[in-house]
């Protein structure tokens, strides 16, 4: 994947990232607005250490007071002192006691949402420890309290914005995770990178997002000349001089193959070319609706022979160099698509025209499209960025690939095309 295609992801995901986001900073407010911030008060005590020899000579017991500091920070902690204290102070604050390494002191903290509440807590407890010595020394207390607790002023607890902005960058590093996850996930073609990797076909078109699924579009420029581009690729190509008829179908429905079908026509025949749409779609047919004629006669007639004159199905259009053979009314039976009927009705219509293009049924859910297939020349394969699975591709290739269909390519439908002919049009006006 190329740096564009990591950000094309991120693009998609988008409301992902953004939902994390905000889930996240609904926490934070919550936690921010409902946790009060908390003081710590911090008092000094200091453990006077045995020592021994005379007035020439002074010899500290370093181990001895070692242990005599640490006795005295878990009395502090303990339940009996805790007990005594509880009943000058209750609830409790949170209290903690540190050693001061290599010194005679340690520390006694307490963490409250009241700072007066903190700073009583500290000293009182030292309080209580000088009482216990000397109850055990008697008057020479070996322990004194040197650095009473302050009033704390400001909180102890971390920042808001802190965690706010922390909170942030950890929500878009969370974000943009699940976004590749989720995108590992979906087995969805975005991209027409990804539509020549998985069908390992050419995309001969690049069609994008249309105001309406069932419009015509030779109207709106940027959109004409994509179907220009695609008529020059299917049509102009050395080589393919001699096809004439070409099965237009697509891997599942609302692919846009329909409205592709009637626009590559109408564009066809701006160039000169004479050209018949067939509505071969007898379970779902649109053509008579995009190019707004009646539907009471048509390709399901000819088939039951209930018609023997194909000139009185055909229909003209308002546009040059284009007629329309509908589907006709139901009731339809696509099993006469599998008939010499239509075979001997193609050599008909390629006499007479110069292109026949053939609007058939998707190919993944039904049969159709690998019974025409055989028929025509050239089978254009459309697929909507963002609508078409890789295993629904995959399958409806291998249908195709079963009854030796030609595939030219593949007609990429509503691209990102269709974001930069809006700015195109919006910058023109």
């Amino acid at each position: 994947m190329q740096l564009i295609d990591y950000l094309n992801v991120l693009n998609r995901r988008k409301g992902i990232i953004i939902a994390t986001l905000v889930f996240t900073l609904l926490i934070i407010v919550v936690g921010v607005t409902q946790v009060p911030p908390k003081y710590t008060a911090t008092g000094t005590v200091r453990i006077l250490t045995a020592k021994a020899g005379g007035a020439d000579y002074v010899d500290y017991d370093i181990e001895y007071a070692k242990r005599l500091v640490g006795t005295y920070t878990q009395i502090a902690i303990s339940d009996p002192v805790l007990t005594k204290l509880s009943e000058y102070v209750s609830p409790l604050p949170n209290i903690s006691v540190e050693i001061k390494s290599d010194t005679e002191l340690f520390t006694i903290s307490a963490e409250d949402v009241d700072p007066e509440v903190a700073q009583f807590t500290v000293n009182k407890l030292a309080e209580i420890l000088i009482l216990e010595s000397r109850e055990v020394y008697g008057g020479d207390a070996n322990i004194y309290l040197i650095e009473p607790a302050a009033l704390p002023e400001k909180p102890s607890t971390t920042n808001p914005l802190l965690v706010l902005g922390l909170g942030i960058c950890m929500a878009v590093i969370v974000g943009i995770g699940l976004a590749f996850i989720f995108e590992n996930l979906d087995t969805r073609i975005y991209t027409t990178n990804e539509m020549r990797q998985v069908a390992k076909l050419s995309v001969i078109g690049d069609i994008g997002t249309s105001p309406r699924a069932d419009e015509l579009l030779i109207n709106h420029p940027i959109l004409a000349e994509a179907f220009r581009r695609l008529r020059t690729n299917i049509f102009s190509p050395k080589g393919h001089s001699s096809y004439k008829t070409f099965l237009i179908t697509s891997p599942v429905p609302k692919d846009g193959r329909s409205t592709i079908t009637a626009n590559l026509g109408v564009i066809a025949g701006q160039s000169g070319w004479k050209v018949i749409i067939v509505d071969a779609d007898l379970r779902n047919p649109s053509q008579h609706k995009i190019f707004d004629v009646e539907n009471e006669i048509g390709l399901n007639d000819l088939l039951h022979r209930s018609v023997k004159n194909l000139g009185d199905t055909i229909q003209s259009t308002i546009h040059p160099n284009v007629d329309l053979l509908p589907s006709g009314p139901p009731p339809y039976t696509p099993e006469v698509l599998d008939s010499e009927d239509l075979t001997l009705l193609l050599e008909a219509l390629k006499e007479k025209y110069d292109i026949v293009l053939i609007d058939t049924h998707s190919s993944f859910s039904v049969t159709d499209p690998a019974v025409l297939a055989p028929k025509v020349d050239s089978v254009l394969l459309v697929m909507r960025c963002g609508w078409d699975r890789r295993e629904v591709l995959q399958a409806t290739l291998t249908h195709l690939g079963q009854v030796d269909a030609n595939i030219m390519g593949i007609i990429a439908n509503r691209t990102q095309l269709g974001s930069r002919g809006r700015a195109l049009r919006h910058n023109r006006n």
